[in-house]
């Protein structure tokens, strides 16, 4: 199954745990700046909420995918406390793009938040690892 883990991440909260669920499903995350050139069985796609909301330009992103090259999406999401992952997920049913309806919404609170001069500095703690390697596991299965 040909994998791709995109992301749209500020502070470094949701690169973290792109990463993290690259590392579980064999691939390297890419920011959603890099092209999808190649198709792909599965994109796993993932950003961080601001404002109670998906970063605008994840939002643009998600409107201009290819759907020829798109078989399903995974969404996953970081935040204080919201699940936008629906969000993520309607975005690609607007489009016809199949999604799993397991999603993952990660919280840090305020921990490496961009706006407090915290970024890049997210740390998974060990429920966070297991939610993520259980993530990975039901959506590629």
């Amino acid at each position: 199954m040909n994998i791709s883990v995109r992301y749209q991440s500020r502070g470094g909260n949701t690169k973290t745990v792109a990463d993290a669920i690259a590392k579980a499903v064999g691939v390297i995350a890419e920011p959603i700046d890099t092209p999808v050139n190649e198709p792909i069985d599965l994109l796993i796609v993932g950003g961080g909420v601001y404002a109670w909301g998906l970063d605008t330009a994840l939002k643009t992103w998600l409107k201009n995918l290819d759907t020829a090259k798109i078989k399903r999406i995974a969404a996953f999401t970081t935040a204080g406390g919201m699940d936008k992952t629906k969000d993520i997920l309607e975005a690609a049913k607007a489009k016809g793009i199949p999604v799993c309806e397991e999603t993952l919404a990660v919280k840090f609170l305020l921990k490496g938040h961009a706006f407090f001069g915290q970024a890049g500095k997210a740390k998974l703690n060990d429920n966070q690892i297991a939610a993520i390697n259980e993530f990975a596991a039901k959506i590629t299965s």
